[in-house]
């Protein structure tokens, strides 16, 4: 094979090395610099801001406290009683909740699925303060500016007493935590009360929402659309890479503006939420869907009083039929707990009189009412012997099978009862057991 001496020449050429995309380096001086924080500054309306361990970029933008986003506006939140939201989210220390002095937190990262590698580079801490509602956002130009950041942002908190976040026990607060602990820096507000919207909007919008991302809540209950300024979630660390690597500044005006609309959102969200938990009978903006929600929050939270309410309030609007259903079992359940049996013994009826299903619950709750409570056997009986009706249609099975014989067994003491007029009660105390069995 003929040998190509020019092609051997340039193969055998020394070729010299190719510099390494240092990503996660800092420029080496102000002069090498290959970003142009001057116009980054200038995108974001931000300043350089000088710490113990070097800069940082610190852009904060004022909110009037007029300023509505959906049916709540930011000033009002500074007076509502936080420690409401406990009904929703019974976190530890939500009992001293103040959402004057709270601090609103939402980090932009590296990263989407966390871990020691996931960079926290941008920052975003939403306070009261001087009659504004103040958005600070810190920013890493490089990660050698780490450090300085994580000061900064340990500076704005000193003067907060507690956190809000959206879904920050689950990503922003354990990712902070792991940066501080790497810088030798101490984790600001680490056992403040923290109150994590996510957890309460789940509680409150789930049953109604097919989604409790921050952007479907926006949507759904702040009636608010973001500008074309904003930035999908996934493809802010991308962005930011770019830059890294020298790529235009302009981008990241959309990574400000989505982390101060998280921020906004947030405050506006916790709003509605303290709102509908301080007041869950008079808030006349929350949707029967969520009422039933939020009568469930207060129930197991130990509101009866407000739970009972707030079921009521549900059951007089409009309601899809399964949790109409729900509804009246729960608000049943808890009256006979409560002892108030006459009362738990009309929610039982109206469940009768307004749904039209083969469930027998209110039949076999109203036997047992008339049989153990009113002593009026011939209505037990009769309520008895509908439910046996309604179960003999039920296809085969357990749990025909199963029902059918505890009817049985019901109907032949009743009609022991009204045929010879000798209770049984002698044997069998009346029913006092709130937990739902009928006899001892």
């Amino acid at each position: 094979m003929k040998l190509d001496r020019d092609r051997l020449n340039r193969l055998l050429r020394p070729q010299e090395p190719r510099p390494a995309r240092a990503l996660l380096s800092p420029p080496t001086s102000p002069s090498s610099a290959r970003h142009h924080p001057r116009a980054l500054e200038e995108l974001v309306d931000g300043q350089v801001v000088d710490t113990p361990h070097g800069p940082c970029l610190l852009s904060e933008r004022r909110y009037p406290l007029h300023t509505v986003r959906g049916d709540a506006y930011l000033g009002e939140l500074r007076h509502l009683a936080g420690a409401s939201v406990a009904r929703l989210t019974p976190q530890p220390g939500l009992e001293r909740f103040d959402f004057a002095s709270a601090a609103f937190l939402d980090i932009e990262t590296t990263g989407l699925s966390g871990g020691a590698g996931t960079l926290a580079f941008l920052v975003g801490v939403g306070a009261f303060a001087e009659g504004a509602f103040v958005v600070s956002q810190f920013f890493m130009r490089h990660p050698g500016e780490e450090p300085a950041l994580l000061h900064a942002v340990t500076q704005k908190l000193a003067g907060c007493t507690s956190l809000v976040t959206f879904n920050g026990r689950g990503f922003d607060v354990p990712l902070l935590a792991t940066r501080f602990r790497l810088a030798w820096q101490a984790m600001p507000l680490a056992d403040a009360p923290h109150f994590d919207v996510l957890l309460a909007a789940r509680r409150l919008w789930r049953a109604r929402l097919e989604s409790c991302a921050l952007s479907n809540l926006e949507r759904a209950v702040l009636g608010y659309e973001r500008s074309e300024a904003d930035v999908p979630g996934w493809l802010i660390p991308t962005l930011y890479q770019q830059f890294l690597q020298g790529g235009d500044a302009a981008p990241l005006a959309r990574i400000f503006y989505h982390n101060r609309e998280d921020i906004v959102s947030m405050a506006a969200l916790a709003t509605i939420v303290c709102r509908a938990c301080l007041a869950p009978t008079e808030d006349e903006a929350l949707h029967p869907i969520d009422r039933v929600a939020l009568a469930r929050a207060l129930e197991e939270a130990g509101d009866d009083d407000l739970a009972i309410e707030a079921y009521r309030r549900a059951l007089a609007q409009a309601l899809p039929d399964a949790l109409r259903r729900a509804a009246l079992a729960r608000l049943g359940g808890l009256l006979k707990r409560r002892g108030e049996h006459a009362a738990a013994a009309m929610v039982w009826q109206e469940w009768i009189t307004s749904l039209a299903d083969d469930d027998v619950t209110p039949f076999l709750e109203l036997a047992k009412h008339y049989e153990w409570r009113a002593r009026e056997i011939a209505t037990a009986l009769m309520w008895a012997r509908w439910a046996r009706q309604i179960v003999e249609k039920w296809p085969e099975g357990v749990a025909r099978t199963t029902t059918l014989a505890g009817l049985n067994h019901r109907l032949a003491r009743l009609l022991r009862k009204l045929t010879t007029g000798v209770s049984d009660d002698a044997n069998h105390p009346p029913y006092e057991d709130t937990r739902g069995a009928e006899e001892p």
